[in-house]
């Protein structure tokens, strides 16, 4: 008799993991489906209380740009998994705010890019935080067997993903395991 859980375990713990995979409104951000307003009350208090609020997408859109430096829109969309026309409805909103501000590039004045202002980089900056934070708690109830069995199905999750084409470029390029000559661990 096996332990491991059925396909329909499988595609409920899914289902329920992806509902709080975003930061909560208590961390500054709001669910995934809500569009920014819902309030799912975490519990866990939190240190970001006075950070506006906003959605999830402009929560990874924020976080994307700190890693980017600068980043267009159509690569935003890739990474983020949205249309680009979403994108530049989602990037007229963090302008509007003034958490970013578009640019040329600097080696093709053809090109916009989205670039963080001082005041993004700091709602950015506590976004990642709060994410950060609520990783550490939650892996931290985690046994080592457990992190390792993880470890393991999340690596298969992420190919299983990218095999469908549901992972922008840059992500399933990201992965562990897709360099040249890298087998599966």
């Amino acid at each position: 008799m096996s332990n491991a859980p059925d396909d329909t375990e499988l595609e409920r713990l899914l289902t329920q993991l992806l509902r709080v995979v975003t930061p909560a409104p208590g961390d500054g951000a709001a669910p995934a489906d809500s569009g920014g307003s819902a309030d799912r009350g975490n519990g866990s208090g939190s240190a970001l209380a006075g950070l506006p609020q906003l959605s999830s997408s402009e929560a990874r859109a924020l976080i994307e740009l700190v890693t980017a430096r600068g980043i267009a829109q159509g690569e935003l969309a890739g990474l983020l998994g949205l249309e680009k026309s979403t994108v530049s409805r989602l990037a007229a909103g963090l302008e509007r705010k003034g958490w970013i501000r578009r640019g040329r590039d600097e080696g093709n004045q053809r090109y916009v890019r989205l670039y963080l202002t001082p005041e993004g980089g700091q709602v950015a900056t506590r976004v990642w935080a709060a994410w950060h934070s609520r990783q550490a708690r939650i892996l931290a109830e985690l046994s080592a067997e457990e992190r390792a069995g993880l470890s393991a199905g999340l690596r298969g999750l992420v190919r299983g993903l990218a095999a469908e084409g549901l992972l922008g470029d840059a992500a399933a390029k990201a992965q562990p395991g897709n360099q040249a000559g890298a087998g599966r661990q």
